[in-house]
């Protein structure tokens, strides 16, 4: 092998290297697994994601009343096995302020006929990606100027420092 060779795969390894994320895992914030834990401890406790109307997430741990209701803020929401949400070993239900029934994917025949599913977004992300054009190194005369102006100072030290 010659040294070129050696060099440029070690620059492929180093470049494969960059190229690779290294993407963190999602962690649940600290006070919502102080929830959970509370949850975990007591019996008939749940915990649900409660989205706000200021548009703001807030894990509760609420005791179930009656089977199928719970109660954040002097509101009344329903719960169903069905509409269950799963991250790790945590179950939680996701409630909106706005709605007694749980957040669900069960609608997603009526989002199919709306034609909100992102089932199809495929091949319009794939169209957007194509037209997205990626910027030029230099661009224009402002460049070109700048770099003989740097070319023109160096040359005019080099003449004075070299006398």
């Amino acid at each position: 092998m010659t040294r070129i060779s050696e060099l440029e795969e070690k620059q492929a390894l180093l470049e494969a290297a960059l190229n690779e994320r290294k993407e963190k895992p999602f962690k649940l914030p600290f006070k919502a697994k102080r929830q959970i834990n509370k949850a975990n401890k007591l019996p008939d406790t749940i915990i649900t994601q409660y989205l706000t109307q200021k548009k703001d997430i807030r894990f509760r741990a609420c005791k179930v009343i009656s089977g199928n209701i719970i109660v954040i803020n002097n509101k009344v929401h329903k719960i169903n096995p069905m509409h269950l949400w799963r991250y790790g070993k945590n179950f939680w239900y996701i409630h909106r302020e706005i709605d007694r029934e749980p957040v669900s994917n069960e609608d997603y025949e009526e989002v199919k006929a709306r034609g909100n599913d992102t089932d199809s977004d495929v091949p319009l992300i794939k169209a957007v990606l194509g037209a997205i054009q990626k910027p030029t190194g230099l661009k224009g005369p402002i460049n070109f100027w700048i770099i003989g102006i740097i070319a023109a100072i160096a040359i005019t030290a080099l003449i004075v420092f070299l006398k």
